[in-house]
């Protein structure tokens, strides 16, 4: 990956920065949740056109979770040659869940569930039976494509055409998509309709392997951007207009493909270009943005533990400080920071602690 034709292979650079792309979504995804509008009552035509733009990239911040999405299925794709198929598990599994785990233990007593509420959460059970928002959702959803993605991708590397397999994928889903409406829970599309987008990162996988030497050029960029502009508008169209096709909540289908597929690829050549050009601000940039993506799912947790059910009274606060907006969205956003990077050191030591028997045994033999 580090050869020198890493900037000619579009795939490539995704792997390259992925941490910078992770990065930069779960910035995003933090914006959607927590983002405080910093024109919040705009006084002019200039103050209205801002807010209406920063309120629109806050609004299609959800956007975030398909780049995650693109960037798993990518990976998932070298991690199954790294072992059996229970070793896969255990590996992506446990990376996920612990986090998952310190977080509903936290908010156990906040909340005052009973053991039954616990364990519908902490087994992410909640996800199917009730909502899947009602409990930190992405980890159950994530989860559940990690448990069928060995299957998927056992019957994907037998297909000679991994395009119109992938096409056909898409196009079963789509079908059953169909067929099951008003007769799925509509809260589940949220999950279910971005199953495409992780079908699309699998492919994306497996182009990366077995076509590292393939070259982009300006046109296949110009093209990306083509296809992010129209995922603007239709995202634009879909947020702010209700516009909806056939499909429930298609807005989390559809617009966010095109952004999440063409941001990938854009994002990821401007990182390139600038290291290549400016390399000491550019591997600056590239290893702050990084440090989040390296703990992008923590921050995740983070807004679940601390930020959701603290989230008003730390505005309130700082707003009583007399904080100005901006100062008060980068002090949530430190204050986060800081709360996913103590949960990341506490899985570390909890996963040294795990592994310690196990080394024990080896240096014995």
């Amino acid at each position: 990956m580090e050869n020198s034709d890493t900037g000619n292979n579009g795939f490539t650079l995704i792997l390259k920065y992925r941490y910078v792309l992770m990065g930069l979504a779960a910035i995003w995804i933090h914006i959607f949740h927590v983002g405080v509008p910093l024109f919040y009552h705009p006084a002019n035509e200039v103050a209205q056109f801002i807010y209406n733009i920063e309120e629109f990239i806050r609004r299609i911040g959800y956007c975030g979770v398909e780049i995650f999405l693109i960037i798993s299925g990518m990976g998932l794709t070298y991690a199954i040659k790294k072992g059996s198929v229970a070793h896969f598990y255990k590996r992506r599994l446990s990376r996920i869940y612990l986090p998952y785990l310190i977080v509903t233990l936290i908010r156990w007593p906040i909340d005052k569930w009973t053991i039954w509420m616990f364990l519908e959460n902490a087994t992410g059970l909640s996800f199917y039976t009730k909502d899947i928002h009602h409990f930190c959702w992405f980890v159950p959803a994530i989860a559940t494509l990690y448990l069928v993605f060995p299957l998927y991708y056992w019957i994907f590397s037998k297909a000679k055409n991994k395009l119109l397999f992938t096409a056909l994928a898409i196009a079963l889903w789509f079908m059953i998509t169909i067929v099951t409406c008003g007769y799925l829970r509509f809260d589940f599309y949220d999950f279910t309709n971005r199953i495409p987008i992780f079908l699309i990162g699998i492919y994306f996988g497996e182009l990366s392997q077995k076509q590292p030497q393939s070259k982009f050029t300006k046109k296949h960029y110009l093209i990306m951007l083509a296809v992010f502009v129209a995922g603007l508008i239709l995202a634009y169209f879909y947020n702010f207009r209700d516009f909806e096709l056939i499909i429930p909540n298609s807005k989390t289908f559809l617009p966010n493909i095109l952004l999440s597929v063409s941001m990938v690829f854009l994002i990821t050549k401007l990182m390139d270009i600038l290291n290549r050009r400016l390399p000491k601000p550019g591997q600056i940039l590239t290893e702050i943005i990084s440090f989040w993506g390296k703990i992008s799912l923590e921050m995740y947790c983070a807004y679940i533990c601390f930020l959701k059910p603290c989230f008003l009274i730390c505005v309130r606060i700082l707003a009583g400080f007399k904080f100005p907006l901006i100062a008060i969205n980068i002090t949530v956003f430190i204050l986060t920071s800081c709360v996913a990077f103590l949960i990341s050191l506490l899985c570390k030591g909890i996963r040294k602690l795990i592994e310690l028997p196990g080394k024990n045994k080896l240096a014995k033999e």
